[in-house]
C-alpha cells in the first residue's frame, strides 16, 4: 500500500473509516516540514527497502526512470491525502518537484549545478548561504540551500563513499570526494551558522608550461629556466599562499621530468596528474572513527625512499615529513620538487627549517645543519601569488639558492627573476650554479644576468 493511500469516502461526504484509519497511521510532518519534505522522506523509505545502495549511488537511466516513477505515484496520492490528513498544501508543480526530488535522491541537490560547472574551484557553505570561488572572485549564489537537517544530509551523501560521518559525536570532518576535491565540515556546536562547508576542488588549468605562459603567469625565458632547472636535477620548491596555484604549478613542472625516469609522488589528497608512464601516486589515509589505521605522510616519504625512485614530488610538506625529505635530498635523491605555504620565497626557507622541528628528532639537530640540508636539497624557489581582485595567479619572484649558510643561519639567496611593473624579468644577478647546469648539459649562458645601467635603481634589493 502507498504511504498516502487515496482515501474513500461515505455518501454523506464525509471522511470514510478506512481514510480516517489511514490519517491517523500515517507518520505526521514534523514541525516546520514542509510537504516538498514529506515526500522527500517517503520516497527515500521506500527506495531504501526497494533498491540496492550501490543502484543509487551509480544511478542509471533505468534507475533514474524508477525514482521518478515512484515520486509521481507519491506525490499524486500526497494530493489526495492532503485534505483528508490536514497537510499542507503542496504548490508546486509536479515537474518542479520531481526534478528538484532526482537532485537530492540520485544527486547532491543544491551543490549539483555547482559541482558540474568545471569554473568553480571553491564552493563554501555558511548555514543556509551558499558562496563560491571561480576565477574572477568569490561571488554569492542565489541557490536554495534549504535547511540545516537537509545541508548535514547532503554532506553525509557527499563523504558516504569514505564510511565517515558529520553527526554531533563527530561534528568535525576532513574527506576527499571521488573527484579528488577535498571537503571540511563542521557543524554545531563547534561552528555557528551551521553548518559550515567548504569544497575545495582542484583544477588544472595549466597543464604545460606554455600554458603558464598564455595565462601571463610567468615569462617565456622564466620558463625557459624552470625547464632547463628540471632538466639539470635541480631541486625546485614552490611557494605560495592558499589557492595561489602551487599546485597546478608543481604538476607542469613535474610534467617536464625526462620520459623513462620512475616518479613517486606523495601527497595529502590526490590532485596531481602526470603525463608520464612510471608513476605511482601515494595518498595519506586519515585515522578511522575509532582513530587507527592512520598513514601519515612521513611514512609516505620514508617509504618512498625503498621504491627505487628517480624523482620524488611531495604535494606540499606541512609537518615532520619534511625532515625526511631533507635527509633523502642528501643521500642521492636528487631533483626533489614540493610546494610549501609561504608570504615571500624567502620565507619559504624559513618554514622549511621550523617544519623540521616537528619531527621528534628534529629538535636535536642544530639549525646550521639542516639550513645546509636545505641548501643541498633545493637550488630554486618559486613564489606565486593571487591576485584578490583579478583572480589571476602569478609568478612574483624566483630566487636561486647560492648553497651557501651565513651567520644566524641564514641561507643565502638571490633573485634570478623578478617583477619590475607587469613584466617578470631577469635580474642582473649571475647563476650561482652555472657549473651545475653545465655539467648536465645546460648552456647557463642562455640565462645570463641582465644587464643594469649605472646608477639605476635595483628593485629587487628589498627581496635578498
Amino acid at each position: 500500500m502507498s504511504a498516502f493511500a487515496p482515501p474513500t469516502r461515505s455518501t454523506n461526504n464525509q471522511p470514510s473509516e478506512l481514510a480516517q484509519l489511514v490519517s491517523a497511521s500515517l507518520r505526521r510532518p514534523e514541525a516546520g516540514e514542509n510537504p516538498y519534505r514529506v515526500i522527500l522522506r517517503q520516497v527515500r523509505q521506500r527506495l531504501t527497502a526497494t533498491s540496492d545502495p550501490y543502484e543509487l549511488a551509480h544511478p542509471t537511466p533505468a534507475t533514474r526512470q524508477k525514482v521518478e516513477s515512484l515520486t509521481q505515484q507519491i506525490i499524486a496520492d500526497y494530493r489526495l491525502a492532503q485534505p483528508v490528513q490536514g497537510l499542507p498544501v503542496l504548490d508546486l508543480p509536479d515537474a518542479e518537484v520531481i526534478q528538484r526530488l532526482l537532485s537530492d535522491v540520485l544527486g547532491f541537490g543544491p551543490l549539483d549545478p555547482l559541482l558540474r560547472d568545471e569554473r568553480i574551484e571553491e564552493i563554501i557553505v555558511n548555514g543556509t548561504d551558499i558562496w563560491v570561488i571561480d576565477e574572477t572572485g568569490k561571488h554569492r549564489t542565489q541557490t536554495n540551500a534549504g535547511d540545516g537537517d537537509s545541508l548535514v544530509e547532503l554532506i553525509n551523501r557527499l563523504v558516504a563513499t569514505t564510511g565517515r560521518q558529520v553527526n554531533l559525536s563527530n561534528p568535525i570532518l576532513d574527506a576527499q570526494l571521488p573527484d579528488g576535491s577535498r571537503l571540511n565540515a563542521t557543524i554545531a556546536p563547534v561552528a555557528t551558522p551551521s553548518p559550515a562547508m567548504t569544497i575545495r576542488r582542484h583544477r588544472l588549468v595549466a597543464r604545460q608550461m606554455q600554458d603558464l605562459v598564455q595565462l601571463e603567469s610567468l615569462s617565456e625565458s622564466a620558463a625557459a629556466f624552470l625547464n632547463a632547472a628540471i632538466q639539470a636535477r635541480l631541486g625546485i620548491l614552490v611557494a605560495g599562499g592558499t589557492s595561489s596555484g602551487k599546485t597546478n604549478f608543481l604538476n607542469v613542472l613535474a610534467g617536464l621530468f625526462p620520459e623513462g625516469e620512475r616518479v613517486i609522488v606523495i601527497e595529502d589528497t590526490r590532485e596531481l596528474q602526470l603525463p608520464l608512464a612510471d608513476v605511482v601516486y601515494q595518498t595519506v589515509r586519515y585515522p578511522n572513527a575509532e582513530g587507527t589505521g592512520e598513514i601519515t605522510q612521513r611514512r609516505l616519504v620514508q617509504n618512498a625512499l625503498r621504491m627505487r625512485p628517480d624523482r620524488i614530488v611531495v604535494g606540499e610538506v606541512r609537518g615532520a615529513e619534511t625532515l625526511d625529505m631533507l635527509l633523502a635530498a642528501n643521500t642521492g635523491h636528487e631533483g626533489f620538487l614540493s610546494t610549501v605555504h609561504a608570504n615571500s620565497a624567502g620565507q619559504a626557507l624559513t618554514r622549511l627549517l621550523q617544519l623540521t622541528k616537528l619531527a621528534q628528532e628534529g629538535s636535536l639537530i642544530d639549525d646550521k645543519t639542516v639550513a645546509e640540508w636545505i641548501t643541498e636539497a633545493f637550488h630554486v624557489v618559486v613564489f606565486l601569488r593571487r591576485d584578490p581582485a583579478s583572480g589571476k595567479r602569478r609568478v612574483e619572484e624566483i630566487i636561486e639558492l647560492t648553497g651557501s649558510v651565513e651567520q644566524g643561519n641564514r641561507i643565502l639567496n638571490q633573485p634570478i627573476f623578478g617583477r619590475e611593473g607587469r613584466d617578470l624579468v631577469r635580474t642582473p644577478y649571475p647563476l650561482a650554479r652555472a657549473d651545475r647546469l653545465r655539467d648536465r648539459g645546460v648552456d647557463p649562458a642562455l640565462f645570463a644576468a641582465a644587464p643594469r645601467a649605472l646608477g639605476s635603481p635595483e628593485p629587487w634589493a628589498r627581496k635578498r
